[in-house]
């Protein structure tokens, strides 16, 4: 799974992994991270540890429900979004509202993502490896630049 992948790699890069820490993609993601060493944290919208996946090494429970995007957002250097639905929507406005980096990966048929044009922001549609070395490139790339 590609989302394993992007985990992967960036865990043999030295990059922690920050997510809702739930099951799905960001379980894949955090799996990824810990075959490589990783270090993986949860920022929750429950005030439960244990809903956690089991590959997250760091649980903060926020007790927040949907505004714990807020401290996920903040807390991101930069942010791979998979498809998703109307919670990932959320989640992205909001990562472009505050000029984090961002990289769609998929198809993200709920956005148009034509219309966003700003230089933080890249749209890869194909689930591919070589999209995924992409999305990390860009990542790093817009790193750096901070």
């Amino acid at each position: 799974m590609l989302a394993e992948k992007i985990g992967l790699e960036l865990a043999k890069l030295g990059m922690t992994i920050a997510c809702g820490g739930e099951d799905g993609i960001m379980e894949a993601v955090c799996r990824g991270a810990k075959r490589n060493g990783g270090t993986t944290i949860a920022i929750t919208k429950s005030n439960k540890k244990e809903n956690a996946n089991k590959y997250i090494d760091y649980v903060i429970p926020t007790s927040l429900d949907l505004a714990f995007m807020n401290v996920l957002a903040w807390s991101s250097d930069a942010v791979i979004a998979f498809d998703g639905y109307f919670g990932t929507m959320c989640e992205i406005g909001l990562i472009l509202d505050i000029g984090r980096p961002l990289v769609l990966l998929g198809e993200h048929k709920l956005i148009n993502s034509g219309d966003i044009t700003v230089s933080t922001f890249v749209h890869l549609r194909e689930y591919s490896d070589q999209n995924v070395q992409k999305a990390i490139g860009f990542v790093l790339s817009q790193i750096s630049k901070k």
